[in-house]
């Protein structure tokens, strides 16, 4: 199994002044996600969180069950510590994201990464900061745009493309009733695939329960190129003001 997970566990958005109709339309779809899981003032208060996770995943066909902590800080800090046991053998993996720089081990053993893992760890940050949703309505660093209504899990759904600078193309989809993110798609690189090679990545999410007057997700569902990779139950989480500073060092 490949040391790169974190972008899976883990898994919206304003247009300039010159703004279209239709990117209006993009703007209200947000708008309404924001107040559907908690309002502005509640989704800003807290710009750090960690959670307790578990769950199983698939990878080169075999099928494993893991543990973890993750622990992030806006806009760009992301730690993921995994427990897992691989053919009888104990695997301790953890990823940290801190800014541009990146770290990555095994059993408490550095390993290097390529470039478009390391982007993909990257990307984890990101992601995390988008599903935040506030922080999309910042024309300077996100634009939005909406693309054709899709449903997800038999119910309608609002899509919202969603670019940034040093940010993957992201569609969120958005259920037309309840305003809640319910599902994340983009192009990535699976743990299981040559870096040269990337898979469609979808993540479903669903369980919405409220801490901290936020609504977040209980459960994801990522699948690769339409076969289920992963699936991650919320054991416990908590928003804070700010995280512990030691869960992002990041050895020069």
């Amino acid at each position: 199994m490949k040391p790169f997970l974190a972008p899976f566990l883990c898994s919206v958005l304003l247009a300039a002044p010159a703004a279209t109709a239709a990117d209006d339309t993009a703007e209200a779809v947000v708008k309404k996600a924001i107040d559907a899981h908690g309002g502005a003032d509640a989704l800003t208060k807290h710009k750090a969180g960690t959670y307790k996770v578990k769950g199983d995943l698939t990878v080169a066909g075999t099928d494993v069950s893991f543990t973890g902590d993750i622990a992030y800080e806006l806009p760009s800090k992301f730690r993921m510590a995994l427990d897992a046991e691989v053919g009888g053998q104990k695997l301790a993996l953890v990823q940290v994201v801190n800014g541009t720089k990146v770290k990555n081990s095994i059993n408490g053993v550095s390993t290097k990464l390529g470039k478009a893992q390391t982007l993909e760890l990257i990307q984890a940050a990101a992601m995390q900061e988008i599903t935040m949703l506030v922080p999309l309505l910042d024309a300077k660093k996100y634009t939005i745009k909406p693309e054709k209504d899709e449903d997800v899990d038999g119910k309608p759904a609002a899509v919202v493309l969603v670019t940034g600078k040093n940010f993957k193309d992201t569609r969120l989809s958005f259920d037309k009733k309840s305003g809640l993110l319910v599902k994340t798609s983009r192009r990535a690189v699976a743990p299981d695939a040559p870096e040269d090679r990337q898979v469609v990545e979808d993540g479903f999410l669903s369980d919405y329960k409220k801490t901290d007057g936020v609504m977040l997700p209980g459960k994801m569902v990522v699948n690769h190129d339409g076969k289920k990779f992963m699936t991650m139950t919320v054991v416990e989480a908590a928003l804070k003001d700010k995280a512990d500073p030691k869960n992002f060092e990041v050895d020069d």
